[in-house]
């Protein structure tokens, strides 16, 4: 009779714990998830050449403020910045579709940008546009 005691209690059934195995599957999954870059639709897009390449002076509204730490040249000319709001109105005052592109330097204190910026605004020009480097540089 022992013998027989012995195989029920062996006769048990055998089963494979499966949750340790999900957690490793979800976490796994999570991972390629996180770190897989996605590919950003887009459109190839085939812009019109333009058949004249040269512009004429009379065409250029465009002047350029280049302002660094210690000086400011609108167009290659040395200016400060009282002189500035009077320079500018009187381009404004020939030209009404002047606009103007301000080229900073990262030296530059955020005063000084927001007093030109005022300067300009007081000249009455609208258009302005400001360049910036690249923060990778």
């Amino acid at each position: 009779m022992m013998n027989l005691d012995f195989l029920k209690h062996n006769e048990e059934e055998l089963s494979i714990n499966i949750t340790s195995m999900i957690d490793v599957i979800f976490i796994l999954l999570i991972f390629f998830m996180v770190s897989t870059q996605f590919k950003k639709a887009s459109l190839p897009l085939d812009l019109p050449r333009s058949g004249e390449t040269a512009e004429s002076e009379e065409e250029n509204n465009t002047k350029v403020l280049a302002v660094n730490a210690s000086q400011m040249d609108l167009d290659g000319k040395i200016i400060t910045l009282e002189e500035l709001e009077g320079v500018l109105s009187k381009m404004y005052a020939e030209n009404q579709n002047l606009a103007l592109s301000l080229e900073c330097e990262r030296t530059v204190d955020f005063e000084r940008v927001v007093q030109i910026l005022t300067k300009i605004q007081n000249a009455g020009i609208s258009r302005i546009g400001i360049v910036h480097e690249s923060l990778e540089d």
